[in-house]
């Protein structure tokens, strides 16, 4: 009997001899590409109710032309929401038999559960394995076409590593012929196909006669370099469809996934391509879920936000003009550079991000390319699906999907204007520490004694402990443990940051929780552990304002989790300090210093504020400087209007700022790119009902625009309406002073739009509070002091 040890990489199954077997995707510690087969799992879900096992044995379905049943059918003990229950255990001949007997059996009127696990992840969880984690395995070596090493397993089992597997990185993307705007893949050929390997140098394919030796070229370089991940950016919804319906018209098979076979397409509101044996990530699908912070989320952008590449650096063509770049032999050399640039971003992007993605896989127990494209209710669900099987708990059928509502945390309006010496306090983990200290899980809601939340008055059984408690509680101990072994790590090392990054996925699942149950499609969803999480919060902050003003803390603005105080005397620090230590006594929380504030600003409205810290670093929430639906110009005048405030207290120099920018916008003196306003397309432009200015924008645009693509568009001089008036960016060929040349024709930037609807709403909501008004913004500035506030 032979050994395998090393990593597993990814997991599905193929059909031999009417049979499921698994197939595990590895690469063994020497660094081979490894195929693990096992053909002794079967597939199996459950059912509760009263009928007896021949009841269900006499079942019968059809799929397709054949009559299918169940293997066999036995009961077993299982936990549905804590209490232990006898329940139907009920296995099938293959996978596909699945849905049409889950439909069959819950005509019955039994409750299936389990039935729509996928089978691969379904024998990831009960082998209790990890995929980007350790595999040991034992059994017989065979040989086989497709993989470096062959395996037949009779034994394999998890094996915990510390570090990240070395696998082979290949990102990708595709440059199209355009001479009609947006690219058609019927009739448009493929022109570059840009390659950036993790090792080696980045490759440029491009067409010669046709797109089909292009395309036979890129399954060559996938089959040589044998990437373990491929990645691109909206890849998913552009470049895997485009590529597939090209290979489509020429009559070739992208034979690229590590069996020969080529990428799968599931097409949807956000498509999915999976491609064997190579998880497939699209990068924009991670940003968008991971990187909030970033509202703008084109690849140039992302690039810029993870200092992956500058957009000053990087080479930029109009996108609409791709096609005359390769017409023109001098300008095809800047065409190719831009497609080398692209693809280095996207690989520079996914060095960034992978790690991260690694370790949601490896705690949801779900493949790469799964849980890449997960929201964070579904990553949470199916951590929760593989701790349920640990513990032998029934894992609930689907949630609804209509959504509901209800209170959440509490907030102190802030105390408008400019406030010096403000320390912020902040209750860290709030909610997974309530939810801990009070037992709040779905199978612990209670009518008889038990935790009672403030408000809303449900209650939470207190023994034993219920299925979310346990989870959170090892949660939270891992990551209190990674965070006291980064204590003793240089930031710098490499072990630090593997470590961050564990605990970072750890936070953001762990805080992920309270919504989860509030979540209505949710397996557990529970509005009552939701309510009472969200009471219990309200509480503790309102109980944290009320001894902050009894030790001499004025509370000028409270959210949620925390507070912001000062105090008319010297002694901040102090105080704050001994809030901290008495509230986390107090309170089965922790009360923190979070940062303190030399000078900040507030708004009238809630999570709307800027701030210079001790620290020099200036803090901004909520203004419209952090908002992808405004110009580069207004977000750029806003920030420089907040620096001048509080750095130099000096808002008559911040308001010659703001009329410095509307005479230059006057003068078409502007560069273009700081006139762009980019926008969501969130749905298929024939589903809105009104046409917005980014909607009508995109009906003109003359690239390809898919839900979830920024909309960039400019507004011009004309007749109509600020969305009659909406043009793609790409559409123009030039811009001089002010106007816009395209189609022939010459379009004149709207000024007025840019400083009415732009630049003074940007930053009017601030100079308001030094008596300015928008007239003023405009003209004479009128002087004013910083002591208004």
């Amino acid at each position: 009997m032979a050994q395998m040890r090393g990593w597993l990489i990814d997991a599905d199954y193929v059909t031999k001899n009417g049979k499921a077997v698994v197939r595990l995707w590895c690469k063994d510690d020497a660094g081979r590409d490894v195929v693990i087969l096992d053909p002794n799992f079967e597939p199996y879900f459950y059912a509760i109710g009263k009928r007896s096992t021949d009841d269900i044995m006499d079942v019968r379905a059809t799929r397709y032309d054949e009559t299918i049943q169940p293997k066999k059918v036995e009961k077993v003990k299982k936990k549905d929401f804590g209490t232990e229950i006898e329940v139907f255990k009920i296995t099938v001949a293959h996978p596909q038999h699945v849905p049409s007997l889950r439909e069959a059996i819950g005509n019955l009127g039994l409750d299936v559960r389990e039935a729509d696990i996928p089978f691969a992840v379904r024998y990831i969880i009960d082998r209790e394995l990890s995929p980007l984690d350790g595999i040991v395995a034992e059994g017989e070596s065979i040989d086989v076409d497709y993989a470096e090493a062959g395996f037949e397993a009779r034994e394999i089992r998890y094996q915990k590593r510390d570090e990240n597997p070395e696998l082979h990185l290949m990102a990708f993307d595709c440059e199209m012929m355009n001479p009609r705007g947006v690219p058609n893949p019927e009739r448009d050929p493929i022109i570059i196909i840009s390659i950036a390997p993790s090792k080696g140098d980045v490759k440029l394919l491009t067409m010669e006669k046709d797109d089909a030796s292009l395309l036979g070229e890129f399954v060559k370089f996938v089959k040589d370099f044998d990437p373990d991940v491929i990645c691109g950016y909206n890849s998913d919804n552009f470049d895997w469809p485009y590529l597939l319906h090209r290979a489509k018209v020429h009559d070739i098979r992208l034979n690229i996934g590590r069996d020969g076979t080529a990428p799968r397409l599931q097409q949807g509101a956000l498509n999915k391509v999976s491609v064997v044996g190579r998880p497939n990530v699209d990068l924009y699908r991670v940003v968008g879920r991971d990187l909030g912070d970033i509202k703008i989320k084109t690849l140039e952008d992302v690039a810029e936000f993870l200092d992956v590449m500058k957009k000053s650096e990087r080479t930029n063509i109009p996108a609409a003009e791709i096609y005359k770049y390769w017409d023109d032999p001098e300008k095809r050399k800047t065409l190719l550079e831009y497609a080398k640039d692209d693809v280095m971003s996207t690989l520079g992007i996914a060095k960034k991000l992978l790690p991260l993605q690694y370790e949601f896989a490896r705690m949801t127990r779900q493949p790469l390319d799964e849980v890449s494209k997960m929201g964070r209710g579904r990553q949470v669900e199916s951590l929760l699906c593989a701790e349920a099987h640990k513990i032998g708990e029934l894992v609930p059928s689907k949630g609804r999907e209509a959504g509901e509502t209800y209170v959440g945390g509490f907030v102190l309006e802030p105390k408008k204007g400019i406030h010096e010496n403000v320390a912020c306090l902040d209750f860290s983990s709030m909610y997974p520490s309530i939810m801990i200290s009070f037992n709040i899980s779905p199978d612990t809601v209670t009518d008889e004694d038990g935790y009672e939340a403030p408000e809303v008055g449900y209650r939470f059984r207190k023994k034993p402990d219920g299925f979310f408690k346990r989870i959170l509680q090892e949660l939270v101990s891992k990551r209190s443990a990674l965070k006291r072994e980064l204590e003793t790590l240089r930031k710098n090392t490499h072990e630090y940051q593997l470590l961050d990054i564990r605990q970072q996925a750890i936070k953001i699942l762990t805080n992920a929780f309270y919504g989860y149950t509030g979540w209505t499609p949710a397996r557990w969803y529970r509005r009552e552990c939701a309510e009472a999480t969200a009471a219990w919060g309200r509480h503790f902050i309102k109980q944290a304002i009320k001894r902050a003003e009894e030790m001499g803390l004025e509370v000028i603005y409270g959210d949620t989790d925390s507070l912001f105080v000062k105090t008319g005397d010297d002694q901040l620090m102090k105080k704050a300090k001994e809030l901290a230590d008495v509230m986390s006594k107090e309170l089965p929380l922790e009360l923190d210093i979070e940062r303190v504030y030399d000078v900040i600003f507030f708004t009238e409205k809630k999570k709307r504020y800027a701030g210079l810290t001790s620290d020099g670093e200036l803090i901004i929430k909520g203004l419209e400087v952090r908002r992808g639906d405004w110009c580069a110009l207004a977000k750029e005048i806003q920030a420089d209007v907040v620096r001048t405030i509080l750095q130099e207290r000096n808002p008559s120099k911040a308001v010659q700022l703001v009329q410095d920018t509307v005479s230059r916008v006057r003068e078409g003196k502007i560069p273009l790119e700081k006139l762009v306003i980019h926008k969501t397309l969130t749905k298929k432009i024939s589903s809105y009902e009104s046409m917005q200015a980014h909607v009508r924008a995109a009906k003109r645009a003359k690239v390809p625009i898919e839900v979830g693509a920024k909309i960039a568009y400019v507004i011009v001089k004309g007749l109509g309406s600020i969305g009659d008036r909406a043009y793609p960016i790409n559409m123009f060929s030039r811009y001089e002073n002010g106007y816009l040349f395209g189609d022939d024709k010459r379009y004149e930037i709207d000024a007025d739009y840019y400083i009415n609807n732009q630049i003074v709403p940007a930053t009017s909501r601030i100079l308001h509070y030094f008596g300015y008004s928008d007239a003023e913004l405009k003209g004479k500035p009128k002087q004013a002091t910083f002591d208004l506030y």
